[in-house]
């Protein structure tokens, strides 16, 4: 069972530095990467912190994750995100006071938000795939095909994950995206970006919690 991954979500990150372009964060993608249909079902609630009525529209226009990448048999998590991370480790991650986490789902995703203001910090846990040998072939594929000149690279110390960050227009987001077992979650930051070494402590605590 395939999940929103690297190359959607870093698709998605492209979006949400564009919409933190403008203080509405209203723009669309650039033209240079159009979003997949993953990314912008994804991230229209998740990467942009500022609910803009563009971009939901564009994300309902489009097949949710588990009909491009899972099939429609695909079933959000049983995990809760909430569980996986407290509001002091979110809050020091991101080096603000944020509010008690808020549980969602996006599409097939289901997601935690800790927020005050524009600045938040999200757990986004997918569909789990059926086992860890195709999770790992489905995180190596993507990989594979993340474009040059985007700023991702691996991060040692779980079995597949990688850090992305980016800024425009003073504004930063920055995400860490993790496979642990069948499990893919991302540890998304903005509209200030969390640094390497928080993000990896804040997923560290996530793994630890998983089941």
């Amino acid at each position: 069972m395939r999940s929103s991954l690297v190359l959607a979500l870093l698709t998605a990150l492209t979006v949400a530095l564009a919409a933190c372009s403008t203080s509405t964060a209203a723009s669309t993608a650039p033209t240079a990467a159009p979003a997949s249909p993953i990314s912008v079902a994804s991230l229209a609630a998740s990467a942009v912190p500022i609910d803009s009525p563009s971009t939901a529209a564009s994300a309902s226009a489009e097949p949710p994750p588990s009909e491009i990448a899972a099939g429609p048999s695909a079933s959000p998590t049983s995990i809760d995100p909430c569980s996986l991370l407290t509001q002091d480790e979110a809050s020091g991650a991101v080096g603000a006071k944020l509010g008690a986490g808020v549980s969602s789902r996006v599409d097939q995703e289901r997601v935690c938000t800790f927020k005050t203001g524009t600045t938040e910090v999200k757990v986004i846990v997918a569909p789990p795939a059926p086992d860890a040998a195709t999770a790992a072939a489905y995180w190596d594929a993507e990989r594979g095909q993340v474009p040059a000149g985007v700023n991702i690279h691996d991060v040692a110390g779980f079995d597949r994950a990688a850090y992305g960050s980016g800024a425009q227009g003073g504004f930063s987001v920055s995400a860490l995206f993790v496979i642990k077992g069948t499990t893919f979650f991302d540890f998304y930051c903005g509209l200030k970006a969390c640094t390497e070494a928080n993000s990896v402590s804040a997923a560290q605590q996530i793994v630890s919690r998983l089941p």
